[in-house]
């Protein structure tokens, strides 16, 4: 029943759609994306011969579609923020108030600051609703209107579409200091994920396997973010990444063993960045201890930080450089560690042990994603300059990084779609007082987002360009040119036939 299999298919990504327009992308969407291209795969291959044209107009929308809806959760991803807009003379604010004192907030048109209308409310642990007016007890003139808050823990609740948020808030800077400054996040992401694809391009040279890096390895990066939008941390983007290697070189177990170390090899990178970072961000740990009420704890926090983030990179670092002594400390202390642990680590000893021999190339391979966490931490301080949270220079900047660099490894770890509403929560936490306030940070940490999707956002136009027919210029493994003949009478992951 190919036609039942396609329609259950529109349904499942109809309602991933609707939760795009919505800003609600959440956990089920972890299951619609995927089952929605399995049906609509499943359906595609049934159809019969004869239907060949169809088949292509089917993909040729398919795509279409899901291009537009990943724009279009990009852009409509909620996040709070203090611009409040008044239709018809009324408003109400929601507050989140769980304060030691009496909370005062001020509304201020941004069509006229100099007249602020300021109300009180009381201290206490609850959600608060107010209705603003003005001084003399008249409702407010239409208008777009900031939210200033003095209290302890204080936040409003209210939320925008990013794309609105920003549009809001870009009125109140100027708007080629913007432009620039968004324009230079983008370029440095991109650089970031250039640098990423050149590490896995090395990983599979590691393994035997020469492809094109541009028209081959860069691309399907570009295509595994793009897909990434929908799913949660790097799923997308490891998942296509491994697809496309291991189609077209027909080398599952090399490309397998070779996406094993990169994500060790990532996740110390980050690490690497945290231990580089953390002399300079300092300030950063101290304005979070004094948040959470505990300012003398600051210096362990700093230790912990640097124990288990230096900790895990020299582990990784002594097994990428010296594999026989992980090996056999692996051998010496499996009983001792809990299984988990120890099949982590026996997994990476395995991977290594692919590289022997190659440590030129390992130690290449670091460097590279190094820089792609590296940069992608620079891209907030470039998105805080964008706002005009920081003043020009470099007095922020590696306060920044290093709390963009522990923002970037919760926003991995966490099980939201591509980190929406992890990334923005740890920013706040991390770089509220450095940025003048939780709004500037949720901000800073969405624009960073979307700086990201939009350097990499056209990888759905390569998707595009996957047709049937499609082969990297060269595939080499081992030395010999491979002939693609495992592809004949396949189906891809768009559902188009070889």
């Amino acid at each position: 029943m190919p036609a039942l299999s396609i329609i259950f298919s529109s349904i499942l990504f109809g309602v991933l759609t609707i939760q795009s327009w919505n800003g609600t992308l959440g956990f089920s969407s972890i299951f619609l994306l995927p089952l929605a291209i399995l049906f609509f795969v499943y359906g595609k291959k049934r159809l019969h011969p004869h239907q060949a044209l169809l088949a292509k107009r089917l993909t040729f929308f398919a795509k279409l579609l899901m291009t537009i809806v990943g724009v279009m959760a990009l852009l409509r991803h909620p996040i709070d923020t203090d611009v409040h807009t008044v239709q018809e003379g009324n408003a109400e604010i929601y507050l989140h108030a769980k304060a030691s004192k009496d909370i005062t907030v001020t509304l201020y048109n941004q069509t006229d600051t100099s007249t602020p209308i300021a109300m009180a409310i009381k201290k206490g642990n609850t959600t608060t609703i107010i209705t603003p007016k003005t001084k003399d007890n008249k409702p407010l003139v239409d208008g777009i209107y900031r939210v200033s808050i003095v209290g302890d823990d204080v936040r409003p609740v209210s939320r925008l579409p990013i794309y609105q948020a920003i549009s809001q808030y870009i009125d109140q800077v100027d708007r080629k200091t913007f432009i620039l400054f968004a324009l230079c996040a983008m370029l440095i992401k991109f650089f970031g994920v250039m640098s990423s694809a050149y590490a896995w391009h090395l990983l599979l040279r590691g393994q035997g396997i020469i492809q094109p890096y541009f028209q081959a390895t860069l691309t399907a990066f570009l295509i595994g973010r793009f897909i990434g939008t929908f799913l949660p941390s790097t799923i997308g983007l490891d998942g296509y990444t491994f697809y496309e290697a291991a189609r077209y070189s027909n080398e599952k177990t090399r490309v397998a063993v070779a996406k094993v170390l990169e994500k060790f090899v990532g996740i110390t990178g980050l690490f690497l960045g945290m231990v580089v970072t953390l002399p300079f961000g300092y300030q950063v740990i101290v304005d979070v201890a004094e948040k959470i009420g505990r300012p003398d704890s600051a210096s362990a926090l700093a230790g912990g930080i640097a124990v288990i983030a230096g900790g895990i990179s020299s582990v990784v670092i002594i097994g990428l450089i010296k594999p026989g002594l992980l090996r056999l400390f692996t051998q010496k202390t499996a009983h001792l560690l809990p299984q988990k642990i120890s099949s982590i680590i026996t997994s990476f000893s395995d991977a290594v042990f692919a590289y022997e021999g190659k440590l030129s190339l390992i130690l290449q391979i670091l460097f590279a994603k190094f820089l792609t966490h590296f940069t992608t931490a620079v891209v907030y301080f470039f998105t805080a300059l964008a706002i005009g949270a920081i003043a020009v220079g470099m007095n922020d900047f590696w306060p920044i990084v290093f709390g963009s660099n522990i923002q970037i490894l919760a926003t991995i770890l966490s099980p939201t779609i591509a980190g929406e509403g992890a990334r923005e929560a740890f920013q706040a936490l991390l770089l509220e007082k450095r940025l003048g306030g939780i709004p500037q940070a949720v901000l800073s940490g969405a624009l960073g987002f979307v700086a990201a999707e939009a350097a990499t956002m056209w990888g759905g136009a390569f998707w595009w360009t996957r047709k049937d027919t499609w082969r990297p210029s060269f595939m080499v493994v081992d030395g010999t040119q491979v002939d693609y003949s495992w592809l004949e009478n396949t189906t891809d992951v768009s559902g188009e036939t070889s």
